[in-house]
């Protein structure tokens, strides 16, 4: 699946978020780490609501005719396994993915 992230270069490094994956950041010292690194952050969202049942939004967002300054909107793609069916239609709850977070920390 194809997502729209918008990457946004601040004075040290860049952030990027993904507005059809509400809580999926990443930040990063160079455009291309971010860039992996929100690519990492999308596959491990996903993979969360998977395990979770929950509805896996589908990719909304088009490219903004114009965005300001300092802000970069691209398409990252991030393969994921469809064969896991969903139960809940509800959105993913903050906690649910924090939790999970943690979890995964070594």
């Amino acid at each position: 699946m194809r997502y729209l992230v918008i990457f946004e270069q601040g004075d040290t490094n860049y952030s990027a978020y993904v507005p059809d994956l509400p809580v999926c950041v990443a930040v990063g010292d160079t455009l291309e780490e971010t860039r992996k690194e929100i690519a990492e952050a999308m596959k491990f969202h996903i993979e969360c609501l998977q395990e979770d049942e929950e509805i896996i939004p589908k990719p909304t967002s088009k490219l903004p005719d114009q965005t300001s300054s300092g802000l970069i909107a691209d398409f990252v793609e991030v393969g994921i396994d469809n064969t896991t069916p969903a139960k809940h239609s509800n959105l993913p709850s903050f906690p649910n993915i924090t939790s999970r977070i943690k979890r995964k920390r070594v």
